[in-house]
This record gives C-alpha cells, structure tokens and sequence, in this order.
C-alpha cells in the first residue's frame, strides 16, 4: 500500500518534515482510505506530527498538524500501534 508519493510533509503552520526520519507513535493507516486514517509521528527528537485523512480516498493522510507531546501520547495510549 502506498502511503504517500513524497516522504517531505508542510504542516498547517508552514513547517517541513521528512517523515522517513520520524518515528511513527500511533497509526491507525487501513483501507479504504477514509476519515479513520490517521498517524501520529515523533521528528527531529522535539516536534510531533499528527498526519489525517480529511476524507479523501486518493491518498492516506491529506492534512498535517503539530501537537503536543501530550496529545502525542494519548493517541499511544488510547489508539494504540498497528
């Protein structure tokens, strides 16, 4: 399954990731891509990233957004790792 064309991401507040380098917390990344599609990833050992699905079917994660570490860890916590 491919997950993204391009592993370098700009999240809502204009900031570049390259999610190959980043650690994936929680994902929840099934088909068919939808609205339930989501990944949470840990990057440059200070900023997390939740990546979701705004309800397109042409690609996994459509949208980016920095989090806390906290909201990170709820994911891990309530959303598990798959």
């Amino acid at each position: 399954m491919e997950h993204q064309l391009s592993n370098i991401i700009q999240t809502n507040c204009g900031k570049r990731f390259d999610l190959s380098r980043a650690f994936p917390f929680a994902r929840n990344l099934s088909a068919p891509y939808g609205a339930h599609n989501f990944a949470v990833y840990k990057a440059n050992q200070c900023y997390y990233i939740k990546g979701y699905n705004t309800g397109t079917s042409e690609k996994v994660l459509d949208t980016f957004v920095l989090i806390s570490e906290n909201e990170a860890l709820q994911y891990l916590n309530k959303k598990g790792f798959s």
